[in-house]
Formats: structure tokens, sequence, C-alpha cells
């Protein structure tokens, strides 16, 4: 039996956070301390592993970026499949 996917968590993009990170010249200790999001949380973002909204979009902000610009892209990977 398979698990039910949780539709309230968004997938960030690793690489994209990589770059938004490096653009904004942070470490994450130092987008932690800006957003207020506990450092474990930015780590989990970072990886690309599946989070709550409202971390995502504190650390958006923290980076100066839109979320959008944070979250992986559903239909680059359908053109890619095709």
């Amino acid at each position: 039996m398979s698990i039910p996917k949780d539709t309230t968590m968004l997938k960030p993009d690793s690489r994209k956070v990589l770059i938004a990170m490096a653009a904004a010249e942070m470490e994450p200790k130092e987008v932690s301390a800006e957003s207020g999001v506990p450092v474990n949380i930015v780590y989990t973002i970072r990886r690309g592993f599946y989070t709550k909204p409202k971390y995502i979009g504190k650390v958006a902000r923290a980076l100066k970026v839109p979320v959008a610009d944070l979250i992986e892209d559903k239909e680059g990977d359908c053109k890619n499949s095709e």
C-alpha cells in the first residue's frame, strides 16, 4: 500500500535554492538568522525535500527572491519527459 502524497507541502528545487543563496552571498546559518527559520529547516529546503510553505516563504523573503523562484518547476519536468 502506497503512502498518500502530502499536498500541503512544497518541493523546493535544490539547485535554484543554492543559486539564490549564492546571489545573496549567504550561508545556511545566515539565511536562518535573517528568516527566523530553524537552520535544520534551511538545510532541508536546500536539499530539496518537501517543506511547509510558510518556511519556504520566509527563506525566499530573506533571499529577496519570489517563492516561485525556489520551487521545482513541474512544467519544465513534463517537457523534458516528452
